[in-house]
């Protein structure tokens, strides 16, 4: 399905976006602020779509004869030695900074577990995993983990059980923002929420369980042949109108709000997968298999990893130093685009890549792995 692979493409490169104009990017004007608050949204909805392809991808390739320890050893192969390099990268950019980082943050940060519980203070936010994007990766570990018992049960579902599952789903999702209210604490500067009230709804990997789950229940829809015959033009449109419905929202609020980070985008990524994985299936013509886009989904995940401390020390660097207008800042970013496409193609050559056709990171059909399957395991 190379057609999601050329999704991830576009969903990175609108987290780099956001990130650099609407996070690192600070000018006067209502221009530049309005902007900000359009992207923010976008940006967020873009990592929804990582957590949805994720469920999807796993679920749509499964091995009779595979074990709890092997599919756990390929996640952490798949995970682990990119975020090592960064990591690495982030420690030492935070020394030659000056910056001083405790072990209570490095040592959870290192080993991918430092989202499963909520900082403290919005300083540790902003500190947090050394390099502060791997809260996602810290959350898939989470999800990686749950895995084997959420595909039991997805597993079991009748065909009218998913698309009810895929209901109650979607209707959660819906929910969290409402059910935050109920959590007390001092509301961020320049917001109407807590720190508290923002991990449960952005960060907190039971919640961004829901996404990924849904995309294992529309893996199941696709395979089973479930999945109406949408256009793939009308579901890129469908996407296109969702972002563009929840950037409106937030910049006429002028303020980040809860209910756009994922609620109001999650139905139309949804059908944007599903729809663009049967298109492939039935061999339709799909803009996203581009070759170019495909190149760019394949280093995405590196691309991922490295973009937000190039911005962070780079960008920021620049831009503060220059002062440039928001056509100056843009032009600067494209610039920064390139160079951690570069670092992205860098990282996935010498090291994503070679690591995943180690025989212990790749596929274990050499004969190692005798044991019963790993749905078989859990229900044991």
């Amino acid at each position: 399905m190379p057609s999601l692979t050329g999704m991830r493409a576009f969903a990175a490169a609108v987290v780099f976006t956001c990130h650099s104009i609407a996070q690192f990017y600070i000018a006067p004007g209502g221009t530049s602020r309005s902007l900000a608050m359009f992207l923010l949204p976008i940006g967020q909805a873009a990592v929804s779509f990582f957590f949805l392809l994720s469920g999807f991808v796993l679920m749509s390739n499964p091995r009779k004869n595979d074990t709890l320890f092997a599919f756990w050893r390929r996640r952490a192969f798949r995970v682990y030695p990119n975020h090592l390099v960064t990591w690495c990268v982030g420690l030492a950019l935070l020394v030659i900074s000056g910056q001083q980082v405790s072990a209570s943050i490095a040592a959870p940060s290192l080993l991918l577990v430092h989202d499963w519980y909520p900082a403290t203070d919005l300083s540790a936010v902003l500190s947090q995993g050394v390099n502060p994007i791997s809260w996602s990766l810290s959350c898939e570990v989470f999800l990686y983990l749950c895995f084997p018992l959420l595909a039991w049960l997805v597993g079991r579902l009748s065909r009218r059980g998913l698309w009810l599952t895929a209901g109650v789903l979607v209707a959660v999702v819906f929910c969290v923002p409402f059910v935050s209210g109920v959590i007390s604490g001092d509301p961020l500067p320049g917001v109407n929420y807590s720190l508290l009230q923002f991990y449960f709804v952005y960060a907190a990997p039971p919640v961004r369980m829901l996404e990924f789950m849904l995309g294992m229940v529309l893996a199941r829809m696709v395979r089973e042949k479930m999945w109406p015959a949408i256009k793939l033009w009308a579901a890129t449109a469908f996407c296109v109108a969702g972002y563009a419905a929840a950037g409106m929202v937030t910049e006429r609020s002028g303020k980040p709000l809860l209910f756009t980070m994922v609620a109001m985008t999650i139905i139309p990524m949804a059908v944007m997968v599903a729809t663009a994985a049967t298109t492939d299936l039935s061999r339709r013509p799909s803009f996203l298999r581009n070759r170019v886009l495909v190149w760019l989904g394949q280093i995405s995940f590196a691309f991922y990893l490295v973009h937000y401390l190039i911005l962070q020390y780079g960008f920021t660097k620049v831009t503060s130093k220059l002062q440039p207008g928001l056509p100056g800042a843009i032009g600067i970013a494209v610039v920064f685009f390139g160079i951690c496409v570069l670092a992205a193609w860098l990282l996935y050559t010498f090291v994503e890549r070679p690591i995943a056709q180690w025989r212990w990171g790749g596929d274990p059909r050499g004969g190692g792995d005798k044991a019963t399957s790993l749905v078989t395991e859990v229900r044991s």
